[in-house]
């Protein structure tokens, strides 16, 4: 079946380089907000991937030809109030001032892309760093696994698609343990029965090696 999504994004990102167009798509929070492996696997949160993705495959007026995704990030959006044990100095707050800012996402695992991203060679304020032998490391994805991201992310939305059509409404909301629970205050939780139904979704943390392996196996699984 097909299905038709809408969306705003808050801001595109360009850079062209040797006839390619890398783009980056960016979203401003006014809370905090960070890639979650874990909810990315279980289809929660993908809306940043598919503005990626839809930028990529039918986007050319805005990235040009030939457009290649250079991730996505999360920009605070607010000032962070700092505090603090005494009196800090004008460059001690500026450190811990970057910190707060320090901008969460899943970026290509370029070094000429991290560049342009950030030409001061300091790429403190993204989501990845460099290590002692100089390679980057965090938040990153490289060519094949954006290709995989790309078809999971499809599988994922085929599946939505698939229960949305077939009239399924069973509230099942998922738990993440303790730190979300959305039954919690829920005022219809006698109605819901929620501890009498079987297969509620509860979810638990995923590194990022975990998920790329996860949804390598989901792909070859499913054609």
């Amino acid at each position: 079946m097909e299905a038709v999504l809408r969306g705003y994004v808050d801001r595109v990102d360009c850079w062209k380089e040797n006839g390619r167009n890398y783009f980056r798509v960016v979203d401003y929070k006014t809370g905090s907000k960070s890639i979650d492996y874990c909810d990315l696997f279980n289809g929660i949160g993908l809306q940043m991937l598919l503005y990626l993705f839809a930028l990529e495959q039918q986007g050319q007026q805005v990235v040009g030809e030939h457009a290649i995704p250079a991730g996505v990030q999360y920009f605070p959006a607010r000032a962070p109030f700092l505090s603090a044990d005494g009196l800090l100095s004008e460059e001690e707050a500026e450190k811990e001032r970057r910190k707060a800012w320090k901008r969460s996402g899943l970026l290509l695992a370029d070094d000429q892309v991290i560049t342009a991203m950030e030409p001061d060679g300091d790429c403190t304020d993204l989501c990845c760093k460099r290590n002692k032998n100089g390679e980057l490391v965090g938040d990153l994805f490289d060519r094949e696994q954006l290709r995989q991201l790309r078809g999971y992310l499809t599988l994922l939305l085929g599946r939505m698609a698939d229960e949305i059509a077939s009239g399924n409404i069973t509230a099942n909301p998922y738990t993440r343990g303790s730190s979300h629970d959305a039954c919690a205050y829920c005022p219809y939780g006698s109605v819901c029965r929620q501890d009498a139904e079987a297969g509620r979704r509860n979810y638990k943390t995923m590194s990022s090696q975990d998920f790329w392996e996860q949804i390598g196996k989901e792909l070859t699984r499913n054609g």
